[in-house]
């Protein structure tokens, strides 16, 4: 696995954080913004070309198509520790993982981004969103040390690695130049390491 020199730090549950983490789930659900549209462990999904709403598992053994026009769908999946392996390992195209928490506001604002992006490449990758303080074990092994962290993984393996926020125009070519260079025979193994120019990512605290 590509792995980035820096500090491993862990996600607290300070008393301080616990109220932000609050506070930031209070105004997510006053502004809608914390309702993927889940049911039944699969999320509901609007269909770009014809409209018809479809339910998209987290585990499907093909790509997500609409039901009425055959249209790809989206695929984004939020996982725990438990599941991430059949989730985000087990899938034969890229993956795009979301490492985020429900305090960190600069989360709240790739979100967005990374859920527009899924639109325009379904189909072609899947995105896999993880709230690090209820998957500790999965911020440790990939050794997060500042939100939002987006890496694209292939079998597992990370590729590429972002840190803090970008806007669409950016993420969108960092991505593409992740799957360019994961496409090429002749393009190296290490990862793709890209800091924000916009706001710093958010640490996380010991």
């Amino acid at each position: 696995m590509a792995r980035d020199n820096h500090e491993v730090l862990e996600v607290s549950r300070d008393p301080g954080l616990v109220r932000l983490e609050r506070a930031f789930r209070w105004l997510a659900t006053a502004l809608h913004l914390d309702d993927p549209g889940v049911t039944d462990g699969r999320r509901i999904v609007t269909c770009r070309r014809c409209g018809k709403r479809n339910r998209v598992p987290a585990v499907a053994t093909d790509v997500p198509r609409c039901g009425n026009c055959h249209e790809a769908l989206p695929w984004i999946a939020g996982v725990g520790d438990e599941e991430f392996a059949e989730v985000a390992e087990r899938v034969s195209m890229p993956v795009l993982v979301d490492l985020w928490a429900t305090w960190c506001g600069l989360s709240w604002m790739v979100r967005p981004v990374v859920e527009r992006l899924a639109a325009e490449r379904a189909g072609e990758i899947k995105v896999v969103e993880v709230e690090v303080v209820r998957a500790p074990r999965m911020s440790q092994r990939f050794e997060v040390c500042g939100l939002p962290t987006l890496m694209v993984l292939r079998g597992g393996e990370v590729v590429a690695r972002q840190y803090g926020a970008l806007q669409t125009p950016a993420l969108r070519s960092w991505l593409d130049d992740a799957l360019r260079d994961q496409g090429d025979p002749q393009s190296s193994s290490t990862s793709t390491v890209t800091i924000a120019s916009g706001p710093s990512p958010r640490p996380l605290q010991r």
